[in-house]
Formats: C-alpha cells, structure tokens, sequence
C-alpha cells in the first residue's frame, strides 16, 4: 500500500491510496467465497456456484463489497502511517473497480485546528452594573398582586378595553389553508398585556361580545417561531366574553396570605428585592462570561472545521424537534423546512464550536481539569434540582451517553472562571 498526504489548508487534507492487485484480488476471492455460501440458484448446490456464475448475476454487489472492504483495511492503515488524526467521516472519491490493476482511492478529511490562542490572561471587561430600583420592586409586586386577582365577568355592557381579559375562539390561516395547532377555543388573554402578541391583542381592543373578526398579522423575519417568521397570517377571531380583575388589597394581610415568611407587606417587598438582586447578580455574571468569550473569539483567528458546525447545527436541530414533539407538532405541522431553519442554524452554530475549541485550548494549556469528584457533585446538585436519587440521575446520563457533554459543560465553566479571576474588569 502506498500512501500520499496532500494539505488542502490547515485544517484539511487529501490522502491517496494505492492498493496492489494482489491485495485486490485476495479481497475479490474472500467476498466471492463468501457470497457462495450464501446464495441459492437454480441448478447449483450451494458453495458450489461458478465464479462466472456468480459474477454474472451479482457482479455489482460483489464489486461494491471488495471495495468496502478494501477501504475499511486500508483507510486506518493510512491514518496511523501518516500520524492523521480526522475529526469526521472521509469524503471518498474512488474510480470503478478493476481487479487487474492497483485500486487508487481518495480520502479527504478534516483536521481539529491548531488555535492560536491569543493572551488570553488580563482580558479587559466591564462589570454589568445591577441595580434594583424601588420601581422595580412595586413592578414585581404589582405583577404578584394581580396574579392573585380574581376574574369575574364583566357586567355592563361595553366594548373591550385594555387591561380586561377576552375569551375568544380563533383560528388562523396562511396562504388559505388552516394552520395546524394554529386555533383554539376558550382561550383567555390579557388585551395590552402583549403576553400573546402584541398586534394581535391590540386588535381585540373595542370588539364587543359575541362578536367576530377577522385581520391579518405581518410577522417579521426575525420572528422568534420559525413557522411564523416573515410569514401573513389570516386570524379569525370569536370574542366570547370579557372579563376583569379584582385586584386584592395590598396590605399586609395579603402578605401573610402568600406564606409564614411574611408577616407585613415590608417584609414581602424586602424578599422581592432580594429575589430580584439574585437574578440580576446571575444574568450579570453570565454577561460578564459572555463578553470575556465573545473578547477572546475576536483576538482569535482560525479556520473552523465545517465538520464541528454541522455537529452543533445536529444538536440544535434535535432540542428544536424535541420541543416541537412535546407540543404535540411535527415538522410538516408546525409548517417549517429543516433545511431553512438548518441554514439559520448555521451562524450561532459557528461561534459556538469557535468557543469550545478556544475554551478547550485555554484549559489545556493552564492544565485545567474535571475531577470525578466535581460530577458527582454536579450529578446530586442535579438530582436535588429534580427531586430524584443521584443513583437514578447518573443510569440516565450513562444510558443516554450524556457524560461527556456534562464534564464537557463543566470544564468550560471552570476554564471560564479562570479567564474571569484573571480578567480586568471595569466597574
């Protein structure tokens, strides 16, 4: 055997592959033997079939076998004498067989790159400022108080207005057909609330009960459903009833009703502004991790495999159709194209393998690493979180083959760390 390397670029390489007749012909002999024993035809006992015979009626077949075989020999062969390490299947390019001449074969492949990795120590970023305003905080509690409110019909007769609650019947079409899961009945909002969408409420507001209508929505193309993005959609609308709240009072009575840990309405907004400063203490350090990754992809330049993307876009594409099976949907149901939304996929996918491979060079070189102590304790932080036994959590992951993306998860938190305790951060 006979092996050429050729670089196509860093992170691409062409291997030749010239196999000798004699190999060639000891492959013909071994599937041909095989085949024998195998099938059955008329007026030949099995084992005992003609070459000729054979060759006449499955010479394809047989043909297509030897250089499968030939290629699962050699193709190894050839990575560990050239020391090539490929990080997806090979793209084959191979000419017709023939058994009287070497078989010549192409093998094109891609490598992991080399990242030069730019200083990543003393990274400059600015610290997010948190700040929970006493607006805020009577934001949060309005939205508790009315979440306690209660519905009630609407008694006098008038048309609905903003902040009154519809319940409607509607369906909805595009290019004149009904689209599927696109229609409900009983379905009760909030008119301005924009919790639905917000042309589609503001639509409502001044219809009168029993009353239907129907009107067109323009979604734009940045539409966070796919299905709808840059799509019109026809709404037939049915308003059933109107309703309004009653709102409780806001005193301290209605403090002790939401639990013993409030005794006055003081105390509920003193745990509301402490709930608020941990959620914004958490979005500000994973902005703060964001723009650290996003700084160092920007001093980094390399060619990234299309292989990594294509993995990424893989796994985009299956927690979009898992949702999408949660809700009852399929593709053809929720009128999306895989291919469209695979294309779409495509950008976000890039930056998130240039991430990885940056991180992963990163922990590298500082000898970072993830103990198995540190999942173990990931797996029962996990196991608390959904009130299962870690012994429960840990047959999931190794069933599902989920470990290596949990350690792969953890380790990039812990390399991230690093790069924040040695970054400079602007107040």
């Amino acid at each position: 055997m006979k092996v050429q390397l050729e670089e196509i670029s860093p992170i691409k390489k062409k291997l030749t592959i010239e196999v000798e007749v004699e190999q060639i012909r000891k492959e013909w002999e071994s599937v041909v033997k095989n085949l024998n024993k195998k099938v059955k035809l008329k007026g030949f006992r099995t084992g005992k079939i003609p070459v000729n015979v054979l060759t006449k009626y499955y010479g394809p077949q047989i043909e297509e076998e030897v250089v499968s075989q030939i290629i699962n020999r050699t193709y190894p062969e050839a990575l560990k004498e050239t020391e090539v390490i490929p990080i997806s299947m090979p793209e084959l390019d191979y000419p017709p067989l023939d058994k009287e001449a070497p078989f010549i074969y192409k093998a094109e492949i891609e490598l992991k790159p080399e990242i030069p990795v730019a200083e990543y120590k003393g990274l400059e970023v600015k610290k997010p400022v948190v700040s929970i305003t006493e607006e805020d905080v009577e934001k949060r509690l309005t939205a508790i108080r009315m979440s306690h409110g209660e519905l009630v019909a609407l008694e006098e007769e008038r048309p609905l207005q903003k902040g009154d609650f519809a319940i409607i019947d509607y369906k909805s079409f595009m290019d004149g057909k009904e689209v599927p899961g696109g229609s409900a009945q009983n379905f009760d909002l909030e008119a301005g609330a924009g919790y639905f969408n917000a042309e589609f409420e503001k639509e409502l507001e001044g219809m009168k009960k029993e009353e239907t209508k129907e009107f067109d929505i323009d979604f734009p193309e940045d539409f966070g459903n796919p299905a709808l993005a840059g799509k019109k959609v026809r709404y037939l609308v049915v308003l059933k009833e109107i309703k309004k709240r009653n709102l409780p009072d806001l005193n301290d009575s209605f403090a002790q009703s939401l639990g013993k840990d409030f005794s006055s309405l003081e105390d509920l907004r003193k745990k509301i502004r402490e709930d608020m400063e941990q959620e914004e203490n958490r979005k500000a350090e994973m902005k703060l991790k964001e723009d650290l990754t996003d700084g160092l992809i920007s001093k980094t330049e390399f060619e990234i495999p299309e292989a990594l993307v294509n993995r990424e876009i893989q796994q985009m594409m299956m927690r979009f159709e898992q949702n999408l099976t949660h809700q009852g949907l399929t593709w053809e149901k929720a009128g999306l194209e895989p291919a469209r939304l695979m294309e779409k996929f495509h950008p976000p996918a890039q930056k998130l393998a240039r991430k990885k491979l940056i991180l992963e060079k990163v922990a590298q070189l500082e000898s970072i690493i993830v103990s198995p102590e540190e999942i173990d304790e990931e797996l029962q932080r996990i196991a608390r979180n959904v009130n299962q036994s870690v012994t429960l959590v840990r047959e999931i992951y190794n069933k599902n083959n989920l470990m290596p993306e949990l350690s792969q998860q953890l380790l990039e938190e812990k390399t991230l760390n690093f790069l924040q305790e040695h970054a400079t951060i602007q107040p």
